[in-house]
């Protein structure tokens, strides 16, 4: 909380952003913002549930299921500016050795 001449400011500026190193940011109740992002193109590093995240929103945040070695989809509506970030690695059945089909 900041004072300037006598108004009590609850939240931070624009300017206050600013002067951190970066704009305002804006985050969904419960969404987190930690781990590698990936890129359409790169490939899957593990197999796992996915977050997606679409530029500009044009569609919600939502849950995949992703397989190793696969590469990163483009979206239809954004391309290239899609991003995925691992949730939760999960191996696929058929990589696992006891299920291997022959």
């Amino acid at each position: 909380m900041s004072t300037q001449q006598g108004v009590v400011r609850l939240r931070p500026s624009v300017a206050d952003w600013s002067s951190r190193g970066g704009g305002p940011r804006r985050h969904k109740a419960g969404h987190k913002t930690d781990g590698p992002k990936f890129l359409a193109g790169q490939t899957v590093p593990e197999s796992g549930i996915y977050e997606v995240t679409h530029h500009r929103e044009h569609r919600a945040t939502h849950e995949v299921i992703m397989h190793r070695n696969d590469v990163f989809p483009s979206c239809d509506q954004c391309g290239e500016k899609v991003r995925f970030r691992v949730l939760r690695t999960a191996p696929y059945i058929f990589d696992d050795e006891d299920f291997v089909e022959e």
